[in-house]
């Protein structure tokens, strides 16, 4: 498994906010880059369905990120073998339906983009279930899902 570092941190919000704002000034990056997908879990707690996702990423180590808001009281640490471990991101207290969901969401967006190798975002809850194969988010044409439908495979976007 690829040596991934932790992403806690100390800066504050407006700090990290800042720091993810800032665009490389270089054409061409002086390493070798691969493009990831940064997944963004936003959870009150453990990932119930850790297992699933656990199958979802298996083969697939180095084309994603993984940040993980939880509750700021909630201190469960996943085992060194798991996907999902040093995963948390600095997090606060957030109310279902309240701005600070969406503050929670800013933060998990804003970590993901100190990466400069995630070139894909996807938000998920910790109910939501991986149903497409992991290749199909590196290569889709759009930049913004509005929708997925399972049914007809339908996808509306920019």
């Amino acid at each position: 498994m690829e040596e991934l570092n932790d992403v806690w941190h100390s800066m504050n919000d407006e700090e990290l906010m800042w720091r993810a704002s800032m665009v490389p000034q270089i054409e061409k990056y002086p390493f070798n880059r691969i493009p990831r997908v940064a997944f963004l879990f936003l959870t009150r707690g453990r990932l119930p369905l850790a297992p699933l996702w656990e199958m979802f990423f298996k083969g697939h180590e180095g084309l994603f990120s993984i940040y993980i808001h939880t509750s700021p009281d909630f201190n469960y640490e996943p085992p060194p073998s798991s996907v999902f471990y040093k995963r948390r991101i600095p997090s606060q207290a957030v109310q279902w339906g309240r701005s600070t969901m969406i503050d929670a969401e800013r933060r998990l967006l804003a970590n993901a983009l100190l990466d400069i190798s995630n070139e894909r975002f996807i938000l998920l809850s910790e109910s939501c279930i991986p149903f497409l194969q992991f290749h199909y988010n590196l290569h889709l044409p759009h930049k913004f899902l509005t929708k997925v439908s399972s049914d007809h495979l339908t996808i509306r976007g920019n």
